[in-house]
């Protein structure tokens, strides 16, 4: 009898083994074409949409903020792919998780190729203070610092600093510091052949806060080196989150993610949505704070590598812990039965 019961349990465990598909069927060559062929034309619009704005053949705002879009979906296409796995009213939370998921990245990196509408701009220098500043009403806002720069000799540098002083009735001071700077640089084009490229950073964008909501007065203005003493003063509404505003959307975005890799299977492939949701999430709103108040696409492949050194082994731990703790649950649940 119990020969008999061993026997059956043995037959029960045996797993169930699909036939794989013969290579060139109909198939496989669909499977093949919905897997790789969104990303591959994505690929090929972002290569030619970057090297017309390179050129200024297009604008470069439109042009970033494209491809700056086809990258985020095309990141976010790996891990959807495993949303077919999931039965249609899963699918649809798996639509709209995918749509908070574009918004809410895409979004700190359009406000930054897209600041929003300019309120108020001056020239500030020492002959001119003090200058009021129309910010009643703001609790923040960006203001924008430009230097104008002497003309650089070929192959020299140009640095100066800069120190300009915000203050109001109830407000104290706050002094905002910084340099800026152009130089020459060589740059290796081809085999032996060095071309002369000038990296400037001429403004600067810091975010001033007015808990008072009056209107500020700039008292002070210095600028030491190699440019004129006058710096352009722009207003800009601040429209990015506040930090605890950012902690919490990414947890959300992080909770829906574990929530997908775990419906889908897709956290035991190479596309864990728990990954790629940390590292487009730190690299999109690192994006903001790198580089000039003008971004390039140097400066978005660069918010894309901080997003993978910084962002990857943080979704990297988190999918770990999450499929740790819930391979204990299995394994607790198995024990009591």
């Amino acid at each position: 009898m119990q020969k008999a019961a061993r026997t059956a349990r043995r037959k029960g465990s045996v797993p169930y083994r699909r036939n794989p598909l013969r290579r060139g069927s109909p198939t496989s060559v669909a499977s093949s074409l919905r897997e790789f062929l969104p990303p591959l034309v994505a690929g090929v619009v972002l290569l030619v949409l970057y090297i017309l704005g390179l050129l200024d053949v297009i604008p470069t705002r439109p042009a970033l903020a494209i491809d700056a879009f086809l990258l985020l979906a095309m990141v976010l296409f790996f891990p959807m792919r495993y949303a077919l796995r999931l039965p249609a009213p899963r699918r649809v939370l798996a639509a709209l998780l995918a749509i908070a998921w574009l918004a809410v990245i895409y979004y700190p990196v359009y406000r930054r190729i897209y600041p929003g509408e300019r309120l108020f701009t001056t020239d500030a220098q020492v002959e001119r203070l003090p200058i009021t500043l129309p910010t009643k009403g703001l609790e923040r806002f960006d203001l924008l610092i430009n230097g104008h720069l002497d003309n650089p000799e070929h192959g020299g540098t140009r640095v100066a600093r800069y120190a300009v002083t915000l203050a109001g009735q109830t407000t104290p001071p706050q002094v905002f510091e910084g340099e800026f700077k152009e130089t020459w640089q060589r740059q290796r084009q081809g085999r032996g052949q060095d071309v002369e490229v000038l990296r400037e950073r001429s403004a600067r964008t810091v975010v001033v806060d007015n808990p008072y909501r009056e209107n500020l007065d700039v008292t002070a203005v210095r600028v030491d080196g190699h440019a004129d003493p006058v710096l352009t003063l722009s207003l800009y509404p601040h429209l990015l989150p506040r930090w605890w505003v950012t902690v919490l959307l990414g947890a959300a975005l992080l909770s829906g993610a574990v929530w997908f890799d775990r419906a889908t299977g897709a956290g035991d492939t190479a596309a864990s949505m728990v990954i790629a949701t940390a590292a487009t999430f730190v690299g999109a709103y690192t994006f903001p704070s790198i580089g000039s108040p003008q971004p390039t696409f140097r400066e978005l492949a660069g918010a894309a590598v901080v997003g993978a050194l910084v962002g990857g082994p943080i979704g990297g731990l988190v999918a770990w812990s999450t499929r740790r703790g819930g391979a204990s649950s299995l394994a607790l649940s198995a024990r009591a039965r």
